[in-house]
């Protein structure tokens, strides 16, 4: 750390002076979706003279997430922690202390307490620990899903998405050895773009009255997974319950008809597989779906003999989620132009 010790740079000589900031009020959608994708950790809040009144990190933004129904009902003020700052005449010593006690990749750069700018610890890094450019692979990393492509590699398979894990493998690389350059992948990108465009759901008095929109529950500890597949089942068309735990999901079972369920395995309290087998102990005979992060298929596909119909391997693809409740679920069918945002190429 020698270099970094002695570098003369300070914090404005590094920091984006155009970096736009937020503003109290409602929460863009699809700011909120990029954050909770894990795309920006510390954002700074200001208000119309640019000086500080908190900051925005992924965290507080989930817990907020995790007290609403819906992402239309996030507001600014209410993700916001205490203003933690670096000032402009810092040495990068000081901001990338700063950086690493507080868990932030991007911090604000004040000037008498007003916004001028923002740096983030890949700058500071760069600026103090330079990586040669001669060994270095800059390769586009999603920051949802992890997979990556190398665009520099001039045959077909640059055009191809694939997980970190096997790219280095096949190139006799470590992870040093990359310049990884954050974006999101086709995918990924669909779900983001999908999940910010307005709903066009049929009005009530649009849909046949027969019609009755299905209930299903997502059980998932994790707020980012939970909101974002209330927020695709909701605009598919589906009533959305949302619990914590196996335990939450039972109660909630317990006073209404719910017509499917979503479990992940790994939760607190009670886990998915003790609260399938509660389920079906208690006579519930709705289809259920699992959801796990691991890579155990085995144990998975022992869940169908145990009353399950059927599980997926985070991640997953929203595509593959919607037709799965299609099927599962046996939705009841509206005219195809109420979700046409969620056609895939």
């Amino acid at each position: 750390m020698n270099q970094l010790s002695s570098s003369p740079t300070l914090a404005k000589d590094l920091m984006n002076s155009e970096a736009v900031p937020l503003t109290p009020g409602k929460f863009a959608k699809d700011l909120a979706l990029q954050f909770l994708s894990g795309q920006y950790s510390g954002w700074p809040v200001v208000d119309p003279n640019r000086k500080m009144l908190g900051i925005v990190t992924e965290l507080r933004l989930l817990q907020a997430v995790s007290r609403l129904t819906s992402l239309d009902d996030l507001r600014v003020e209410d993700t916001m922690s205490s203003p933690v700052y670096v000032f402009e005449n810092d040495p990068l010593e000081v901001v990338l202390n700063l950086m690493v006690q507080r868990q932030v990749l991007r911090m604000p750069v004040v000037g008498n307490r007003n916004l001028v700018g923002v740096i983030s610890r890949g700058q500071v890094l760069g600026h103090c620990l330079p990586v040669s450019s001669s060994s270095s692979r800059f390769v586009s990393s999603c920051s949802w899903c992890e997979r990556v492509k190398d665009p520099s590699d001039g045959s077909a398979r640059a055009k191809r998405w694939e997980p970190l894990g096997s790219f280095l493998s096949r190139n006799h690389l470590k992870f040093s050895d990359l310049d990884l350059t954050h974006t999101y992948c086709p995918s990924c990108l669909q779900t983001l773009q999908t999940l910010r465009t307005p709903s066009r759901r049929l009005a009530p008095e649009q849909m046949d009255g027969k019609a009755v929109r299905p209930c299903l529950l997502v059980v998932d500890d994790d707020p980012s997974v939970a909101g974002l597949l209330a927020e695709a089942l909701g605009e598919w068309g589906y009533e959305v319950l949302v619990a914590r735990n196996g335990r939450e999901g039972l109660d909630l079972v317990g006073g209404r008809p719910v017509d499917g369920i979503l479990i992940d395995m790994q939760m607190p309290v009670m886990d998915g597989r003790t609260m399938l087998d509660e389920l079906r102990w208690l006579g519930h005979q709705m289809p259920v779906l699992m959801m796990s992060g691991g890579s155990d298929e085995r144990a998975l596909r022992q869940l169908l003999q145990e009353g399950a119909q059927g599980f997926f391997l985070k991640p997953f693809h929203l595509t593959s989620l919607k037709e799965a409740c299609q099927k599962v679920f046996k939705q009841v069918e509206v005219e195809e132009k109420a979700a046409s945002h969620f056609h895939v190429a």
